[in-house]
């Protein structure tokens, strides 16, 4: 279900960076919208890796407005 994907996403804000970037980065390539929100605002608590800071910025191109407007803030 798309919630559990969402909580799963959320929750890796509190992992390390090399666990977390590369699942949530995979997570921004998710059907739903709410999925890929949760994946972008869980990646910006690890912008300082490169690996985040680049799928965030993928993330500017995303179909849904509020993906990518979390993904294209400071």
């Amino acid at each position: 279900a798309w919630q559990v994907r969402a909580g799963a996403a959320a929750a890796l804000a509190a992992a390390g960076a090399g666990a977390a970037v590369p699942a949530l980065s995979r997570a921004l390539a998710d059907p739903n919208a709410d999925v890929r929100k949760a994946a972008v605002l869980s990646l910006r608590s690890h912008r300082p890796d490169p690996a985040a800071a680049a799928a965030l910025t993928t993330a500017t191109s995303d179909p849904d407005a509020d993906v990518r407007a979390y993904a294209s803030r400071p």
